[in-house]
């Protein structure tokens, strides 16, 4: 272990920190600017602020289904240009923020701000006329009340899943391990939300579902190198810890690279191919793969070093109270 190369990571653990804090302090601070001017500080959608959700089905589309099938023409090709001219149609007659989605079943969803009866008979006469004829199948309203509802239960499911996978590394290794991945997480957490305040990002239910995923890969990538520690642990114990640790980086960096290259090259072509329906979802697990990496080898663990620095002097100090409650019995 004596000859094994190693970067100095441990040692730089305020530069990590100020660098994850300005990135912080750049989004909670736009959305402290936006809060003062009586701005929304998220852009929330339609699911968390609630909204009307219209299912179309369009017989331009139709046709234009039957045409790629005899002519070999991508169907997603087909489905990115209707949902870009829906969208200019939407964004001219004042209907700028809207979700559109085409199912499986060759049917589109819209998803916009709350329409009254005039409204939505509006919304569709406009429709007809640019798109031609289209059948109304569904309309349903979700009430604010609902929107609240579903934005506090992703809260508690996004607390939940922190304490669980703190649960879980501190049973697979231990207290310190089980800290530096929680600080991790939250650390993920965070900047992603602020990620969204910075390019003002829409906030709804695949944003929550892209937090997930991107804990899922950060806490992966937290435990690879944590299961090095513990490996070297066994075999070196008495090396120092901080530079057993920054061996154990080393060690795994390569394979943290190639996995995390891998990853953004397959996000990377949902971006450019995958239509505007993922694009959100696809741009924010990109970032989030990206500081999930950074943050399982510059936060987790120099966070763990710290509450392993923690533990043992406060081990050595109870040992010291011990030994001179002993010597006065004596």
């Amino acid at each position: 272990m004596e000859q094994q190369k190693y970067f100095k990571i441990i040692e730089k653990t305020y530069l990590w920190f100020a660098i994850s804090l300005v990135f912080m302090l750049v989004g909670i601070g736009l959305m402290g600017f936006r809060f003062i001017n009586q701005q929304p500080i998220l852009n929330f959608g339609i699911d968390f602020t609630g909204g009307t959700s219209i299912l179309l089905k369009v017989d331009a589309l139709s046709n234009e289904y039957v045409v790629a099938k005899k002519t070999h023409q991508s169907i997603n090709a087909i489905n990115v240009n209707m949902i870009k001219k829906i969208r200019e149609i939407l964004e001219q007659d004042g209907f700028s923020k809207s979700t559109i989605q085409i199912t499986s079943n060759k049917e589109i969803i819209i998803r916009t701000t709350t329409l009254t009866n005039e409204s939505r008979s509006r919304l569709l006469e406009i429709l007809q006329q640019k798109l031609g004829n289209l059948e109304l199948l569904e309309s349903d309203t979700i009430g604010p009340s609902f929107g609240t509802e579903l934005r506090e239960k992703s809260l508690w499911i996004l607390i939940l899943v922190f304490v669980a996978l703190m649960i879980y590394i501190t049973w697979r290794f231990e207290f310190s391990f089980g800290m530096g991945a929680l600080i991790s997480l939250v650390h993920d957490a965070i900047a992603t939300i602020c990620f969204a305040s910075i390019f003002f990002i829409e906030i709804d239910t695949s944003f929550v579902a892209a937090i997930l995923t991107i804990l899922g890969y950060s806490i992966n990538d937290t435990i690879v190198i944590f299961d090095r520690v513990r490996e070297n642990l066994k075999t070196s114990k008495k090396e120092d810890f901080i530079k057993l640790v920054n061996i154990s980086i080393y060690q795994t960096f390569s394979r943290t690279i190639n996995t995390v290259i891998t990853v953004l090259l397959v996000l990377l072509a949902l971006m450019v191919f995958g239509g505007t329906t993922i694009k959100g979802f696809t741009i924010v697990l990109f970032f989030g793969v990206i500081i999930g990496t950074y943050s399982s080898i510059f936060i987790a663990s120099v966070s763990m070093v710290l509450f392993n620095n923690f533990a043992t002097k406060q081990a050595i100090i109870k040992q010291e109270i011990n030994n001179n409650l002993k010597k006065k019995k004596k």
